[in-house]
């Protein structure tokens, strides 16, 4: 998922498609400039335990968001 997101067109396609909320937004730039949990947390002021719920959270919505976009170049592509 991070290496995907690194892309810069892809990332901006699926935040602006995605409802991440900010805190959603920051982790994931801080996870795609290779920032350890831990650090995110201390960063963040939260805990690792809500940054993890936070990472979940974020690769459940890539995953929808890579799912509906497959399901939409099969339709072009038919």
């Amino acid at each position: 998922m991070l290496k995907k997101l690194s892309n810069k067109i892809i990332y901006d396609d699926f935040v602006s498609k995605t409802r991440l909320t900010d805190d959603e937004i920051k982790v994931l730039d801080m996870l795609l400039d290779k920032e350890l949990v831990i650090k995110i947390a201390q960063e963040l002021h939260m805990s690792d335990r809500n940054i993890s719920r936070i990472k979940r959270s974020i690769k459940e919505k890539y995953n929808n968001y890579k799912t509906i976009e497959i399901a939409k170049a099969d339709i072009f592509r038919s």
